[in-house]
């Protein structure tokens, strides 16, 4: 007990470390989560990470002001390793948005109750598909160990100024593999509605005495929606191999961390 309460200022770092992560990172940030469920996960995972992190005799200062930049610190890097992953997720809606738009449902939207944001029907099931995926995979637990992994490569008191440089190129990095991901699981819907489109061009210079725009609505949905349950599976591969590429950048960064 007596060295609990001596290395407790650890204990709220670390704390700290893993609520800036939970409050961003998919799934757990689900406000269909209850707020206390995520406090006490948080504090669980901490309680086990206190000791590891504890017996490397960090020295924090005395003072208030510094203490409060090592907060900070913390929540930048918990909120940094749950953005790597959120970014993934958000590919997936920007893909359902694409395919949304081009078949005439970007007007159609529903809550999301994971982002409490309104997205495209197309948006919320590609999201529940990654949702599904990214629970299959155990990427509950990399988040977790993500964060583990983070106080041996970033541990307290250990940012400098390159720590924003670096930080930088990173988020750089993942925004751009977000529309690379989107494309990757757009394309074929959109590329098939591209060839129907053209199709009902000329198919309106040939025969200009049919109405070709409210035929053409339920057949770009119809051949969108054959289009889609047959590369459901290549949709999931892709989503798959997107999240465990994140999770890899996500420890890779971790072992080139600026700090």
């Amino acid at each position: 007990m007596y060295y609990f309460v001596y290395h407790f200022q650890v204990f709220l770092l670390i704390m700290m470390r893993m609520n800036a992560m939970i409050m961003i990172a998919p799934f757990f940030s689900s406000d269909v989560i209850p707020f206390r469920i995520k406090a006490l996960v948080s504090f669980l995972v901490t309680l086990v990470l206190f000791p590891v992190v504890a017996a490397r005799g960090y020295k924090l200062p005395a003072d208030m002001a510094p203490y409060l930049l090592l907060v900070v610190q913390e929540v930048s890097i918990g909120l940094f390793i749950g953005f790597l992953v959120s970014v993934i997720f958000a590919a997936f809606q920007l893909s359902g948005q694409f395919v949304a738009v081009q078949i005439g449902f970007g007007i159609n939207e529903v809550l999301d109750p994971i982002g409490q944001v309104s997205v495209p029907l197309e948006g919320q099931f590609k999201n529940l598909i990654g949702i599904l995926v990214f629970l299959a995979i155990n990427g509950h637990h990399l988040l977790i160990q993500g964060i583990y992994r983070s106080y041996e490569v970033a541990p307290i008191m250990s940012a400098d100024k390159a720590f924003l440089g670096g930080l930088l190129q990173y988020m750089l990095h993942a925004f751009s593999g977000m529309f690379v991901v989107a494309m990757k699981i757009a394309l074929p819907v959109v590329a098939i509605v591209f060839l129907v489109e053209v199709s009902l061009g000329i198919l309106a210079r040939v025969a200009p005495q049919m109405n070709i725009m409210m035929l053409g609505f339920p057949f770009k949905i119809a051949i969108s929606f054959v289009v889609l349950l047959v590369i459901t599976p290549l949709i999931v591969r892709i989503m798959r191999v997107s999240l465990e590429r994140a999770f890899s950048f996500m420890f890779k960064m971790l072992e080139h961390w600026p700090g």
